[in-house]
């Protein structure tokens, strides 16, 4: 578990933002190298990935983690439909906002853009926006000030 946080972590920020927070600061808490053998805590950043990590680890079930990435790892929306044309098409929706990041490393822009594209030859009346932000996947959690007034636009 704490494992899977960790990498986890990593991909929802972009490489960028672990760069500019952290670089390559050396550990100057009580756990850094020396107390936790040769491959201890040597890096601010695995300090802050392991803190996060176990502090995850105390709060989130197991198996809770097993079967949430099961069903992400299996689910197909052209289930839905015998395409993912067809699922898009099946939505209901009349309009849709799909917003990308450039640094999301999960859901890059060239998936958002073929999301929006798939819901437009669906009838469905798109807007797509590409933003700028530092912290990747998890951009709309934390860069507010820039999503709000996109989402605030849309409504």
């Amino acid at each position: 578990m704490l494992l899977a946080r960790k990498l986890g972590m990593i991909t929802y920020r972009s490489a960028e933002e672990w760069d500019q927070r952290f670089g390559r600061e050396r550990a100057t808490d009580d756990i850094s190298s020396g107390t936790a053998g040769p491959f201890g805590i040597d890096f601010e950043i695995e300090s802050y990935l392991d803190a996060h990590g176990r502090k995850f680890i105390g709060t989130f079930d197991a198996n809770c983690y097993l079967y949430l990435s099961r069903a992400m790892d299996l689910f197909d929306a052209s289930d839905h439909g015998g395409s993912i044309d067809k699922a898009l098409t099946l939505t209901g929706l009349q309009s849709a906002h799909v917003i990308g990041v450039r640094s999301d490393f999960l859901f890059p822009p060239q998936r958002q853009q073929e999301l929006a594209a798939g819901l437009e030859a669906g009838g469905v009346k798109v807007q797509f926006q590409l933003l700028d932000s530092i912290q990747g996947h998890d951009s709309f959690l934390i860069d507010m000030d820039r999503f709000r007034p996109a989402i605030a636009a849309f409504f």
